[in-house]
């Protein structure tokens, strides 16, 4: 199963946060470490061309800024980010396995509080309404993204032992949701559908939608 991560592309094309030498270069090292784990092949990502340019741009003295001449590296990114739109990687990852995995491990860090706010989103959550946490037992194993705000909680862990990646229930097992539902981990793929899901079994009240002028 292909372990492609979407997070270095994003990051090449909006690279705000890479102000210093040490930043950037740090940045590139992780974007060439996820090549490698996708398989793929360094000389040619779109996203280590183009961090890679960056970098050279700060030790230079010169603005970094998107140049002419990046548009093409550009477009190769955001191509790629379409093609993994509908592949979370946090689905690769659980099913191949991560525990004692840095790198990996790091991804499914990140990549399992990321889906955690998209399902918030598309359930109505504010952001100041809701509260991710990550427990494991140990730093070399993956542990549980947690999601816990009134009337909702969600559960995303990495299907040891049959258990489905995905659970959710109302948080003080009060019925609608007194029962823990779950689904694969595979269920990510298509976030808007598993969002309905979870609302519906919650009878969580859909976002309201702007008027009409």
């Amino acid at each position: 199963m292909s372990c492609d991560i979407d997070y270095r592309y994003r990051r090449a094309l909006e690279p705000y946060g890479l102000t210093t030498f040490e930043t950037a270069l740090r940045a590139l090292n992780e974007a060439v470490d996820d090549v490698r784990l996708a398989g793929r092949q360094v000389a040619t990502c779109p996203a280590v061309l183009l961090l890679t340019r960056h970098l050279q741009r700060i030790a230079d003295g010169r603005p970094t800024t998107c140049e002419a001449d990046d548009q093409i590296l550009r477009a190769q990114c955001i191509e790629r980010l379409g093609e993994l739109k509908h592949r979370p990687a946090i689905i690769a990852l659980v099913k191949r396995g991560i525990d004692y995995r840095p790198e990996e491990l790091r991804h499914y860090r990140r990549e399992g509080t990321r889906a955690l706010r998209q399902i918030a989103a598309g359930i109505g959550l504010d952001h100041s309404a809701y509260r991710i946490s990550y427990y494991t037992s140990q730093e070399a194993l993956a542990g549980e993204h947690v999601l816990e705000a009134d009337g909702v909680y969600i559960r995303i862990s990495p299907e040891r032992f049959g258990e489905p990646g995905l659970a959710w229930r109302n948080p003080f097992w009060k019925p609608p949701g007194a029962v823990m539902r779950k689904a694969p981990i595979t269920a990510l793929a298509d976030i808007p559908a598993l969002t309905a899901r979870i609302a519906r079994e919650l009878q969580i009240a859909p976002p309201a939608q702007p008027g009409l002028i």
